[in-house]
């Protein structure tokens, strides 16, 4: 009986989070494709563009570092994830009526990274916290899939309202999300430390390990690091200039959200695929194809003569990101030691969120001087230095 009611108690805490996660990716990537042509509407150059986008991302690589940490601490991480998303949720709705670039600097650079760096590590830390280590890569897989079809659905559905309602309605509905994502999120409130995949070790011959120079490197840990970082330095670049790309290739908002959702509706087949996957054949090749994939998507995406031409491509970059998310998330996951599962998940997500302040920083000062399919062949040499670094965690594996 006990069993059972553990059992059930984690699917819905399963749910609720995926859920939640659902919300949280919907609302950011409604923002995040329309928020370049916003600013543009309001008169902001590419370049400041590009610094806006980087913001986010530096605020939260900082941030993401410290809640990672934190999350750690008994009970916080429950706590992170609600006010979290809450969070969001009133600098959405607070974007929706700013008309200057310092009030868009504020809210999306500083504020908004705050907030997503609270609840995104500590959601994924109890995720994997809770799925028994011989499935733990269908259930990381399983949750990114909640995550990607929130990500296929903001996109879709900013485009609509882009068009219907107009540029600033984008945020707004975004702020909603994020509170159906918050009432969601309460269901982790039923889970108990004896619930957690760390409670399978005796706590009383628990020895708390420090993430040490010499741990991180032997572990492969800090190479998956700066693995994860140099993707999203070429990722992040592409996708903060995607929906004025499409724009500039013939397609309307609602044709460049269309497209740029299926990359994310991709993923929800993907996720759970390369999950089970990587349960079978291991992390490293799911990682080296997602890097190799990242890379010829970026690279062709250059070379498309018109919009309809990038939907293979948006199909390519799910398959990719999947396999990423997946075999990063889960191999943090399986290195790290059951009490530093927090900071480590954190740091993975760090380095992502990284590569998320030079890629668009980059994109956005490389634009200036170049169209944007020569900025997207520079930032493609981003992730193939990935893929080649990805093939070398796997040699350290093996030894």
């Amino acid at each position: 009986m006990f069993a059972s009611s553990r059992i059930d108690t984690m699917r819905l805490v399963f749910f609720g989070l995926g859920i939640s996660g659902f919300c949280a990716n919907a609302g950011f990537l409604a923002s995040s494709t329309f928020l370049a042509l916003y600013a543009r509407k309001i008169g902001i150059g590419m370049g400041e563009i590009g610094l806006l986008m980087a913001s986010y991302y530096l605020v939260s690589t900082i941030m993401t570092l410290v809640f990672g940490r934190l999350s750690d601490v008994a009970g916080l991480k429950k706590v992170l994830i609600l006010l979290g998303l809450v969070g969001s949720s009133g600098v959405y709705w607070l974007l929706g009526v700013s008309w200057s670039y310092l009030q868009l600097l504020v809210l999306w650079g500083f504020l908004l990274g705050v907030t997503d760096a609270a609840h995104r590590p500590a959601s994924v830390a109890v995720i994997a916290e809770i799925a028994p280590r011989s499935v733990i890569g269908r259930s990381v897989g399983f949750y990114n899939a909640f995550m990607s079809a929130g990500m296929a659905f903001g996109s879709l559905i900013g485009g609509a309202v882009a068009d219907l309602l107009g540029l600033q309605a984008v945020f707004r509905i975004a702020s909603i999300l994020l509170i159906v994502g918050g009432a969601s999120s309460l269901v982790v409130a039923k889970l108990k430390d004896e619930d957690r995949r760390g409670a399978e070790i005796d706590s009383g011959k628990r020895i708390a390990r420090r993430l040490t120079m010499n741990f991180l490197l032997s572990s492969g840990i800090l190479l998956l690091c700066v693995d994860v970082f140099l993707r999203n330095c070429g990722f992040r670049g592409v996708s903060s200039f995607l929906s004025i790309y499409l724009t500039q290739l013939g397609a309307d908002n609602t044709l460049a959200g269309s497209i740029m959702s299926l990359n994310f509706f991709s993923q929800i087949f993907f996720m759970p695929l390369m999950g089970w996957i990587s349960d079978k054949v291991g992390r490293k090749h799911i990682l080296s194809a997602g890097m190799l994939a990242t890379f010829l998507a970026t690279f062709f995406l250059s070379i498309v003569h018109g919009p309809i031409e990038a939907i293979p491509i948006q199909v390519a970059i799910g398959f990719s990101w999947a396999s990423i998310t997946v075999a990063s998330n889960t191999l943090a996951a399986e290195t790290a030691p059951p009490e530093r599962l927090g900071a480590v998940m954190g740091m993975v997500l760090t380095s992502m969120s990284l590569g998320g302040v030079v890629g668009p920083a980059a994109a956005g000062l490389i634009s200036e001087a170049f169209d944007l399919r020569t900025t997207f062949r520079v930032l493609a040499l981003f992730p193939l230095v990935s893929f080649i670094l990805s093939i070398k965690l796997g040699a350290s594996e093996k030894r």
